[in-house]
């Protein structure tokens, strides 16, 4: 019979003190180099961005290429990411690739286009057919029995229509299915004549520009209307009302669902308010401005230039804060914020874009008259829409 043996174990006494100790310069040197990693990438992001906000293109790869059939009459607007061309006999709704969404047939000389959220309204200046599309197909359409003379649409297709007729100014306000939702009159020796009208967002609340010179003074009355709940215990729906003596102020925007920039010849005007709206800030201005600009987060001016100056654009955020000053020589037709947040300068055959920190960005001069830009998914992918055909590249 096995005999079995019987092994004794030596206990080994540990020093916990010293094993702690040890176990905490460890846990301090991956700490450390935890640490030393961290920063290595924040180190090296930050290069990367500032290399990229400072880094200056000249040219472009183009990664693909599609021809389009284009006429002398047609312009270019982007509309949720795609194309809508509009000529004198018709709208056409593509995607980039030129498949067709939508086609809208129509005799106009002179095509306007509005566009908010996801609807487009296309009307003529003095014409009296009006259409509502939005990114699928036709929503509603609408006759006038008097000459349009300004529409504004809001971002769930509510249409506000301005017509005139001898000496009559008439308001009409439309469902996106052109039903009429109100109608009302704006007679020029009680209120004077219209300059400009703007929907809110959501359609509850309009806002009419118009200049009074009935007492022998030149003066600028911006008057906003209510259609919700509030304005129902207001005369005519008037919620306030401001008059500006010797002030001309021929735009004016909703920007957000509650803020409104008012454009004048002298100064800007901005008003905030859910429902009944406020001037909030005045910028003075003293340069003859030649255009604007705006999204739903910014607006900008452009200072026409003279005696041998160049172009300047300011740039604002929606509390009135300048955030850039911008100077450029292009002879420019367009001034336009992208979707990415940066600033494009088009010309006929030019264009420039600075980035969010003024930077310029790229400038090029093409060969082909070129039509619109539109920013891609990536930092320097874009979209040319030169002269029949709409390109996507990658700038280098």
């Amino acid at each position: 019979m096995a005999t079995i043996q019987k092994h004794k174990f030596q206990t080994v006494e540990v020093d916990r003190e010293d094993f702690n100790q040890k176990l905490k310069a460890h846990r301090r040197k991956v700490a450390v180099l935890v640490i030393f990693v961290l920063l290595l990438l924040v180190a090296a992001t930050i290069v990367t961005y500032i290399y990229f906000e400072r880094k200056i293109y000249t040219t472009y790869d183009v990664l693909s290429s599609v021809e389009r059939t284009d006429t002398s009459a047609s312009e270019f607007t982007e509309f949720q990411g795609k194309l809508l061309k509009c000529t004198n006999d018709g709208a056409v709704y593509t995607d980039l690739e030129g498949n067709m969404i939508w086609n809208q047939t129509y005799e106009m000389d002179r095509p306007v286009v509005e566009t908010r959220g996801n609807y487009v309204v296309l009307y003529e200046l003095n014409g009296t057919q009006l259409y509502i599309l939005d990114t699928v197909n036709l929503q509603g359409s609408i006759h006038t029995t008097m000459p349009i003379q300004k529409v504004s649409v809001a971002a769930q297709g509510t249409v506000a229509i301005l017509m005139e007729n001898e000496g009559t100014s008439y308001l009409q306000l439309y469902d996106k299915t052109g039903g009429q939702l109100a109608a009302g009159e704006l007679h020029v020796q009680n209120s004077g004549y219209p300059l400009d009208l703007e929907l809110s967002e959501n359609g509850e609340k309009l806002a009419v520009s118009m200049l009074d010179i009935n007492d022998g003074n030149v003066k600028t009355v911006i008057a906003f209307y209510n259609f919700g709940t509030v304005g129902q215990n207001s005369i005519d729906k008037i919620v306030s009302s401001y008059s500006y003596i010797d002030k001309v102020i021929p735009q004016i925007r909703y920007l957000s669902e509650d803020i409104m920039v008012a454009f004048g010849n002298d100064q800007i005007i901005l008003f905030s308010g859910a429902q009944k709206p406020a001037e909030t800030k005045t910028i003075a201005i003293k340069e003859e401005i030649k255009s604007i600009f705006y999204d739903e987060l910014h607006f900008g001016l452009v200072f026409d230039a003279s005696e041998g100056k160049n172009y300047r654009l300011e740039y604002y955020d929606l509390s009135g804060k300048q955030i850039q000053n911008i100077s450029f020589e292009t002879d420019y037709v367009d001034v336009k914020i992208l979707a990415n947040g940066e600033l494009c300068i088009l010309g006929e055959n030019s264009c420039e874009i600075y980035n969010s920190r003024g930077i310029r960005k790229f400038q090029y001069d093409f060969k082909e008259h070129l039509y619109q830009i539109l920013s891609g998914r990536m930092q320097t992918d874009y979209i040319f829409l030169l002269e029949g055909k709409t390109q996507k590249v990658k700038l280098k």
